[in-house]
């Protein structure tokens, strides 16, 4: 636990290192800021994680229902967003650095975009959308741009980037001169 003197006031911070979708220690509506960066779904080294967690995931993967894969990993993602809702403040905030994947089942080669998703959810549930922050992680590959070289049929943009999303429960926050917390 980290105490910070600020002003005459004593702020207490606690950081947490632990499994978001259970979050037992934490009394509702006692958080002001969540920052997270979840297994990516539709990412190949994420797969056994989300299907320890549901085993028709792994039944879809192998028999190329990417569309229903990703439904089903995002669900399991729902639990954790549904649990820091829960113990977030209102005018809280959420940042949750997340990538979209591309990936290759069967024959069917396409994105999966995990960030709009997020969105959608957090939307739902009634919290503004904040713009986000563009993290741009470069890649040094030789295949980087259009991936196929000499051949335009199978050329794709390789991604090089991924999100940080923010969001804010509730309106926005104020403060007064004598108000202590």
């Amino acid at each position: 636990m980290l105490y910070l003197m600020e002003n005459e006031y004593m702020t207490t911070h606690k950081v947490m290192a632990a499994d978001s979708s259970s979050l037992d220690g934490l009394n509702n509506r006692s958080v002001d800021l969540i920052v997270t960066s979840p297994p990516y779904p539709m990412i190949e080294m994420w797969d056994e994680v989300f299907s320890m967690q549901d085993n028709s995931i792994a039944a879809c993967m192998e028999n190329g229902r990417g569309h229903e894969a990703f439904a089903k990993m995002h669900a399991i993602l729902d639990r954790t967003w549904s649990e820091c809702d829960r113990v977030l403040k209102d005018s809280g905030f959420i940042c949750i650095n997340i990538g979209d994947a591309t990936r290759k089942l069967n024959d069917s080669f396409e994105l999966y975009p995990n960030h709009s998703r997020i969105i959608d959810f957090f939307f739902g549930l009634g919290y503004s959308v904040l713009p986000d922050i563009h993290w741009r992680k470069q890649s040094n590959s030789p295949n980087k741009f259009m991936g196929s070289g000499m051949y335009p049929a199978g050329a794709y943009v390789t991604y090089e980037h991924e999100y940080i999303l923010i969001f804010r429960k509730g309106g926005k926050r104020t403060f007064s001169g004598s108000q202590k917390n």
